[in-house]
């Protein structure tokens, strides 16, 4: 279960920027009207560049999530009265279930296998729904427009409705309980977004601007996912050397460093496994990321972290790293395989220094709290000494 602090500050950037544009929706008759004749352009443009850096970094779910949102676009404009509002009732019924399935596809390819497979389904469900608008069913359409409600959610249909609480509560759900808080909070402001501007299609280009709030959202997903590609350990999601290397350049003249080894990791694997290794890896890392001491903890490589203290004494920080050591030593860990359990305890050592005036850089630092967990692997494991 995530924390309500980590949810909030995945939440903050795209309800920030989903808030700005209702603002101008809200005071549209107080802006130029030229911003508003700009929108379908501006939209177009960050569109492109979703659909280029998706493909540049093999992120193609953007690409389904974007491509409908531009059929919409241009449907809702150019189409004719009749055709534009069925595209709008299928839109509401479909765009949000598609939102969550392709959220929940993985990540393969393109070409490969699954991807084709994407592609065609994609396909196929924009064909169906071009196919309903331009040869329109008589008894779907009534189908779909059933009176459920008291009251009028106009002008979405009670089913849109219903798929609409149902797509929240279940995103809201994921975004509580699923580690890719980054991705899910992002998509349910999308969903949320997205169906306000259905809602308000009768203010003035609420309909446009909500779509061009989609795609910055998205945009700004985008970025964030480059950001952590290259600063965040895929497997333990915690900081890695890259952000390491970017932290050590802003240290002040005061610090203390901490690098941390698992103990018998290589025997450890070679027993149970890599994949036991992994989740070993990813325990030790939920725990050193709560370290004290405005510390933060690093992914050095391999079974090796690194914690950096800015403007602390090597004595106080010892104390958060040691108390570390003693919470990983006594959280059980249990190994499973296909016929029994076994409850075993993970060690760690470590050496700690303070920066001195004779560390050329913090990577002189680092060597000699490299050295002090070396000394601490021969005084036995499952210790920490300073440097």
């Amino acid at each position: 279960m995530n924390s309500l602090k980590y949810i909030a500050l995945n939440l903050l950037m795209p309800l920030l920027i989903s808030l700005v544009f209702l603002l101008l929706i809200m005071n549209g008759a107080k802006i130029p009207g030229i911003i508003f004749s700009l929108t379908p352009y501006i939209f177009y443009a960050v569109s492109a560049m979703i659909l280029w850096v998706s493909w540049e970094f093999n992120r193609n779910r953007f690409i389904f999530i974007i491509i409908p949102l531009i059929i919409m676009h241009i449907g809702f404009q150019y189409l004719s009265a009749q055709r534009a509002t069925d595209l709008f009732l299928y839109s509401s019924l479909l765009y949000p279930l598609h939102i969550i399935l392709f959220l929940f596809l993985k990540e393969r390819g393109l070409f490969s296998i699954w991807g084709i497979f994407k592609i065609v389904f994609f396909v196929f469900e924009i064909a169906i729904v071009l196919y309903f608008v331009f040869y329109p069913s008589a008894a779907l359409k009534e189908l779909l427009e059933v009176k459920i409600f008291a009251i009028s959610f106009y002008p979405l249909k009670d089913v849109t409705a219903i798929i609409g609480i149902l797509t929240v509560l279940i995103m809201g759900a994921v975004v509580v309980f699923n580690r890719y808080l980054m991705y899910n909070s992002t998509f349910l402001v999308i969903i949320i977004t997205f169906y306000m501007g259905l809602f308000f299609l009768k203010t003035p280009h609420a309909n446009e601007i909500s779509l061009l709030a989609i795609s910055v959202i998205i945009f700004a997903l985008l970025i964030r996912e480059s950001y952590r590609l290259a600063f965040y350990d895929e497997l333990t999601s915690m900081p890695g050397r890259r952000a390491l290397v970017e932290d050590m350049a802003k240290l002040g003249r005061k610090y203390s460093l901490a690098m941390i080894d698992i103990d018998f990791f290589k025997k450890f694997n070679d027993t149970y496994g890599h994949d036991t290794g992994d989740e070993v890896l990813k325990m030790v890392a939920s725990k050193l990321v709560g370290v004290g001491g405005d510390g933060k903890a690093y992914r050095y490589g391999g079974e090796e972290f690194v914690i950096l203290f800015p403007s602390k004494e090597v004595d106080e920080s010892f104390v958060h790293v040691d108390a570390l050591r003693q919470k990983i030593a006594t959280s059980p860990f249990i190994v499973r395989n296909k016929k029994s359990s076994k409850t075993i305890y993970i060690n760690i050592s470590s050496g700690i220094v303070q920066n001195s005036q004779k560390d050329k850089d913090p990577f002189a630092a680092m060597k000699r709290a490299d050295n002090a967990l070396y000394k601490a692997k021969e005084a036995g494991r499952n210790q920490v000494i300073k440097g």
